[in-house]
């Protein structure tokens, strides 16, 4: 029997929250190591962020027979390297159904362009499951995710049978020496505003920065899954094992 995904949208209104590393290493997590079919559309037409990435990722292994290696060894345990497709924002959700209707996705992830008035951005959120929301801990950062969140709740309360079902905040970049009392004013007057936030943080590590390299540690790409000792303490585990229990995969 197909499965019948779950559609989930990744955006927020302010830019340099890591939206798109969180998703490309989310995903490959996901699909690579934890079993579960993954696709991805990439609806950022001006930078193009994940496509680009996998041609990085494409050229890189070509020229690196100790990725090529990994990359047979995944491909011989039959893990499928997940697809990702551009497309339009007004689009998106269209090209999302396309994907799952040629294989057995668990989830189609659809990464938003970081602005609700670009035409299609909020027609494509009220048509998927799911939005997961990055935020960090500063002021410009919050003022934009809270007016995000709060509108895209308020819309979807005035619109019935609408497939949203809920939206996710969770923190990323997080430094070793945060001040907590701050992240915990911030956390109680989203709750108040009857936003969730996921438990899950993400710490402001480097090493979500590396891609594929000749010379150091990769933790970012499209192929393959982030190395597994460079997962502790990354947060990453974390938020996946968050997500299957919040999505009930």
């Amino acid at each position: 029997m197909k499965k019948n995904p779950l559609f989930v949208a990744v955006s927020n209104q302010k830019g340099g929250v890591g939206k798109s590393t969180m998703l490309v290493t989310l995903a490959s997590l996901l699909n690579y190591s934890m079993g579960k079919n993954v696709a991805i559309v990439d609806c950022d037409a001006t930078q193009r962020s994940l496509f680009n990435l996998r041609e990085r990722d494409m050229e890189m292994v070509e020229i690196n027979k100790k990725y090529m290696v990994l990359l047979e060894e995944q491909r011989l345990r039959g893990c499928r390297i997940y697809p990702i497709r551009q497309a339009k924002p007004e689009n998106a959700r269209q090209v999302a159904g396309e994907l799952a209707a040629k294989a057995d996705f668990d989830i189609v992830f659809i990464d938003l362009p970081g602005s609700m008035d670009i035409s299609g951005v909020l027609q494509t959120i009220f048509n998927v499951d799911y939005v997961l929301t990055p935020i960090a801990a500063d002021n410009f950062v919050m003022d934009s995710s809270f007016v995000f969140a709060k509108s895209v709740m308020k819309c979807a309360e005035n619109r019935k049978n609408i497939p949203l079902k809920d939206v996710f905040l969770f923190w990323t970049k997080v430094k070793k020496r945060s001040n907590t009392e701050v992240l915990d004013n911030y956390m109680a007057l989203m709750k108040k505003q009857g936003l969730k936030i996921l438990d899950s943080m993400i710490p402001d590590l480097c090493r979500y920065d590396k891609e594929l390299s000749s010379r150091s540690t990769y933790f970012r790409c499209s192929l393959l899954p982030p190395p597994a000792g460079q997962l502790k303490g990354s947060g990453l585990q974390e938020l996946a094992n968050e997500l299957i229990v919040k999505f009930n995969l």
